[in-house]
């Protein structure tokens, strides 16, 4: 008999484990800082190879009602390239006087990127509704497409969720599809899996686990393939987003 309540109390603790339900939201408050980093490993054949990382601090200076407010800033880039047998480098925390000529060229525009402070608002849903140059003279024309993270679905969520995403970025056109395969006491876990299409044809997968308190991505992983004028490339991509 024991055993027999033992197992009724095991089925009934994982059927509640696996229905619970979690509203994801961005929950930041004012005066969070976080400390973003993207490595990025692409891969285009004999063509070229390229190892890049990008350090950048995101800094909450508002939050009212349905709006978060931060500010970004890059903190680090580095990069190694090989093209036709030729290695290159560039790493931002070089001096300047030490450069060889490529990565004084790249520092150049980079320097650019490294004194830019954009402004950012979100709603809580993580969809961003403007974007603003507070400091510095890069070009962010592109800026609110390559820093669109994760758009949250209005109703709650649970294990075996799915909802999709169209993003435009630069003449191609991503679609994800995302779905929730796990809940822990901390995070969501999910599943990411989509297609590319317009200047590039491809597709890619993933995986991300979101805070269930914050709602930041804390990490996030992409293998994308893909084709673009004929030249077959394949990156991985790993985000990571640490509260300081």
């Amino acid at each position: 008999m024991k055993k027999i309540l033992l197992a009724l109390l095991l089925c009934v603790g994982t059927l509640a484990f696996s229905q619970e339900k979690v509203l994801l939201r961005l929950n930041y408050e004012k005066g969070d800082t976080y400390e973003v980093k993207m490595t990025m490993n692409q891969n285009m054949g004999e063509m070229m190879t390229m190892d890049m990382t990008m350090s950048m601090n995101l800094n909450v200076t508002n939050v009212e009602d349905d709006k978060i407010v931060t500010e970004a800033t890059y903190s680090h880039a580095k990069m190694d390239m090989e093209s036709m047998g030729q290695k290159m480098g560039y790493d931002s925390n070089t001096k300047e006087s030490e450069m060889d000529p490529f990565a004084q060229g790249m520092h150049v525009e980079m320097k650019k990127l490294l004194e830019t402070v954009v402004e950012i608002e979100n709603d809580k849903l993580g969809n961003i509704t403007s974007t603003e140059l507070k400091a510095g003279t890069s070009d962010i024309s592109a800026f609110k497409d390559n820093m669109s993270g994760m758009v949250y679905p209005e109703d709650a969520v649970e294990v075996g969720t799915k909802w999709t995403v169209t993003k435009e970025q630069q003449g191609m056109t991503f679609e994800y599809t995302y779905e929730v395969v796990s809940i822990t006491s901390d995070t969501v876990e999910l599943e990411i899996k989509g297609n590319i299409t317009g200047t590039a044809d491809g597709t890619f997968d993933g995986k991300s686990s979101i805070d269930k308190e914050t709602g930041n991505v804390d990490i996030s992983e992409m293998n994308m393939s893909f084709s673009v004028e004929g030249q077959d490339v394949k990156s991985k991509i790993v985000i990571t987003s640490v509260k300081k």
